[in-house]
């Protein structure tokens, strides 16, 4: 098409039904035959779906190619994907408060490299399993969230499942715990928590701020947007999930080198 032969990019908009699978794969495999992996990400193809996606949408998606889905989707959203951006909203109009609605399935950024992933709702099992440098917001998982996750960066804005962290040995977290439930879900084999609220974590507390403002922008998420605007309310309430053997000092320098 002419929007890869010529880097042109561009916008389209299609509807999607549960039977559609691996949406975007082709045009991922193309990019990346004629230009790399993030040969695009200057000039990025758009893709608007309205529906239910199948399973593994966005998989394998590439620098330079957006999914922006009204809908929800099945299991392994972003499996594998190295860049670009995958986007899910509710319907318009949906009368469901998103931080206690599913809207994507189990396994999603399974041994994703890049990329960035913002769902305005909750999440399945074993969300970043194997995520080695795709960002995430999400807003709730279930069981093993961030199992054996060796990079990149997940923030979930609501309740987890339990083992959360398993096997995780790189990368680091954002929990918005408002029952102090947390604790007790987290796997303390290998991973460590702390509050952000005290003055030596403003770092942290100010790139949850930019985290949750470029959220809000690209979901329109209600609860993403309360967090925001109230986070000296809420900050307390967070934790920064990091494995043992990581310096505190240097996981913030890892977010900047996320490919898109």
């Amino acid at each position: 098409m002419p929007a890869i032969r010529d880097q042109a990019g561009g916008e389209f908009s299609l509807d999607i039904c549960n039977c559609d699978r691996s949406i975007g794969a082709r045009i991922s495999g193309e990019i990346a035959k004629l230009y790399g992996n993030q040969g695009m990400a200057a000039n990025p193809i758009t893709f608007r779906f309205k529906g239910t996606a199948g399973q593994s949408f966005g998989v394998w998606n590439v620098g330079g190619l957006n999914l922006l889905l009204e809908g929800d989707a099945n299991d392994y959203v972003g499996k594998g994907m190295t860049g670009g951006k995958l986007t899910i909203v509710p319907p318009a109009g949906s009368p469901f408060a998103t931080q206690h609605s599913a809207i994507v399935g189990n396994t999603c950024l399974y041994g994703a490299t890049g990329g960035k992933l913002f769902a305005a709702g909750t999440a399945g099992e074993r969300f970043a399993v194997r995520n080695s440098g795709a960002h995430a917001v999400v807003e709730g998982t279930g069981d093993h969230c961030c199992e054996y996750m060796t990079g990149g960066f997940v923030c979930v804005l609501g309740k987890t499942g339990y083992n959360f962290g398993s096997g995780m040995t790189g990368g680091f977290a954002y929990v918005l715990d408002m029952d102090n439930s947390f604790v007790d879900k987290l796997n303390h084999e290998l991973v460590e928590i702390q509050r952000i609220s005290g003055e030596a974590m403003e770092a942290y507390r100010s790139h949850l701020a930019r985290v949750l403002g470029e959220y809000v922008e690209e979901t329109g998420s209600e609860w993403g947007r309360e967090l925001s605007e109230n986070l000296d309310d809420y900050v307390r309430r967070f934790w920064l999930v990091k494995p043992k053997a990581a310096n505190l000092k240097q996981l913030l320098s890892s977010t900047r080198a996320n490919p898109q």
